[in-house]
């Protein structure tokens, strides 16, 4: 079933439906609900509609949409795959969040745990962009959002509950996949904080691994994520070195 949430003020670049997009699909459902904004997602979103009103964040997004790295080693950036605008008229944040409404899960309170702080106040109006990369050895994605210093440290500080380690999630057509996620203690800090973690997903079979890191700089929040069946020592190598690409290329163009 093909979702189509409508944003009412999102400056959207419309995701494409291509060979890789396609590829994907068998675990986009499986990466959903931990990530709540994984690439796999993004690119997996629905186009069309009538034109949206205009996003009072639009310029503000633009602005951080630009700032988004454009390569990283042989990471490179997905133009049409990507969005910008205000954050919970993202595309990709609507279609996660309808993704999440119709699962259950042995432990509810984990559905989301991995982005507890996308549901901050100072998060959702703020403006925000989400990039979408290729990558040989897996899909990369980097969301940044921009907000005051105070929203900043308490997104940060939204943690996934302790008993989240492990869990399973059944899906709307009875299929279900377990969760094993943990944090990642040897990842070195990014900006002004930063904290890093990885899910491992068991779907229909097959495994899938997500890593992620979440950093803070100065008032922008950024999320770099890669997801695949790739090695987990290559990912978490990526990991770092593209979000410290990220931030030195917000140092260069937003100063």
């Amino acid at each position: 079933m093909c979702l189509r949430p409508r944003p009412a003020n999102s400056a959207r670049i419309v995701a494409g439906q291509g060979a890789s997009a396609r590829s994907r699909q068998g675990f986009v459902r499986s990466l959903a609900l931990p990530m709540a904004l994984p690439a796999a997602l993004l690119l997996n979103a629905c186009g069309g509609g009538a034109a949206e009103p205009a996003d009072p964040n639009a310029e503000a997004a633009s602005e951080l949409h630009q700032a988004q790295p454009l390569h990283v080693r042989n990471v490179t950036l997905l133009p049409e795959s990507s969005e910008s605008g205000t954050y919970s008229e993202l595309v990709t944040v609507k279609y996660s969040e309808e993704v999440l409404a119709t699962a259950e899960a042995d432990k509810p309170e984990c559905l989301a745990a991995a982005n507890r702080w996308g549901t901050l106040e100072g998060v959702r109006k703020a403006p925000a962009s989400v990039a979408a990369y290729e990558w040989p050895e897996g899909a990369v994605t980097h969301m940044l959002v921009r907000t005051d210093e105070d929203t900043a440290a308490e997104a940060l500080a939204a943690k996934a509950p302790e008993d989240c380690d492990e869990y399973t999630a059944t899906y709307e057509d009875g299929t279900s996949s377990t969760y094993g996620m943990a944090d990642l203690e040897d990842v070195p800090r990014i900006a002004d904080e930063s904290r890093a973690f990885t899910i491992v997903v068991h779907s229909a079979g097959t495994e899938n691994r997500i890593v992620s890191l979440m950093y803070r700089n100065g008032g922008v929040v950024g999320t770099t994520t890669i997801l695949g069946g790739g090695e987990a020592e290559e990912y978490e190598e990526m990991l770092v070195e593209f979000s410290e690409a990220a931030v030195e290329r917000q140092r260069q163009m937003l100063g």
